[in-house]
């Protein structure tokens, strides 16, 4: 079966994502991606894992984009039409869909990724995408579930936005990066905060731990993961020497220390050194608890003061690299009006 997944244009690591975990998906148009899997439920639950994705369509068999064709699969009460990866106007083409119809409303979709989900499941829509050129339709079969991840983003019990926490799919997105299936694995986040990256973990099946330096973040940590259900070895531990209580880990995902919050341009070669020595530390501690082939997807910022670009992955580049090999380098993610640049990287244990 052919399926479309739609994803968040505002998430910035979801090609990455999806070539992670969709092997074959092809990428059609900015935000779409066409794959093939044996079912609808497969599909579904892929879906569902991942932290870009926002809608799934199914190919249906033997309908063409004609309004009595599209009749005929309209169920609900209301229905919806978008031309795949067009933006034209289609209430002409709704009208006539209506007029093969005994009852029913239509929706119009104001762009070509269709109607929202918060609409399609408030309003129960049959919702299709019509590809003229090549004759097909598609008819979306899910929808992200929205409001757990408004949960997770605004009312576990501990949530600050200004301490700078990844947003819950971003989490999810820098999770799925770790080219695992997570049945039966353990990740752990050394810099846990708390715990976003640890919920979105054991949310996709994998056994979780974490640590942080500072006592209060562990406890939130916990709290927050209790709120959803989950549990895991959390402790209050310098990341540099994880290997004082973990072992055969099989991935670390984690956002570490960025420096303080708020610093002054000519502070920038004095921050970053400090930040090196830290990641090194970490970096070498760590290949003592993974697993051989073990996979690290780690943020590294960037900093420019006006005069030089400071780039803290570069610190892989020296004898790391004769530990770990890059897998993926340059995966950027930035949160609106971001002093530094943030840089996925994912290395394996060699």
């Amino acid at each position: 079966m052919q399926f479309l997944l739609f994803v968040g244009a505002n998430n910035t690591l979801a090609a990455e994502e999806v070539s992670a975990q969709i092997k074959k998906a092809t990428q059609i148009s900015p935000n779409v991606y066409r794959f093939e899997m044996g079912s609808v439920d497969e599909a579904k639950i892929i879906a569902e894992r991942l932290g870009s994705s926002i809608k799934l369509a199914v190919l249906l068999e033997g309908v063409i984009p004609g309004a009595k064709s599209i009749a005929k699969e309209i169920k609900a009460k209301n229905f919806s039409l978008s031309l795949l990866g067009k933006k034209e106007n289609t209430s002409k083409l709704h009208q006539e869909v209506k007029d093969n119809l005994e009852r029913g409303r239509f929706v119009i979709p104001k762009d070509e990724f269709g109607v929202s989900p918060v609409i399609n499941k408030k309003h129960k829509i049959d919702e299709f995408f019509l590809d003229i050129e090549n004759n097909q339709v598609w008819q979306t079969v899910w929808v992200h579930s929205f409001m757990h991840w408004i949960k997770k983003d605004r009312h576990m019990p501990h949530i600050d936005p200004q301490a700078g926490m990844l947003p819950p799919k971003i989490a999810r997105s820098m999770v799925n990066l770790v080219p695992l299936s997570p049945e039966g694995k353990i990740l752990v986040d050394p810099f846990c905060g708390s715990g976003r990256v640890l919920v979105e973990a054991a949310e996709v099946g994998y056994q979780i731990g974490g640590t942080d330096i500072v006592t209060n973040q562990v406890q939130d940590t916990i709290e927050n993961l209790q709120s959803m259900n989950f549990s895991g070895k959390i402790e209050v531990l310098d990341a540099t020497h994880l290997s004082d209580k973990f072992s055969n880990i099989d991935a670390i995902v984690t956002e570490p220390f960025l420096g303080k919050s708020k610093f002054r341009q000519d502070e920038i070669r004095y921050i970053v050194p400090g930040l090196e020595k830290l990641y090194l530390g970490c970096l070498k501690d760590w290949l003592k608890v993974l697993k051989p082939g073990g996979f690290v997807v780690m943020v590294f910022p960037w900093f420019n003061d006006g005069k030089k670009e400071y780039k803290t992955s570069e610190i892989i580049d020296g004898k790391l690299k004769l530990s770990y090999n890059p897998l993926k380098r340059g995966i950027f993610y930035s949160r609106p009006d971001a002093d530094v640049k943030r840089e996925i990287v994912i290395l394996q244990k060699q």
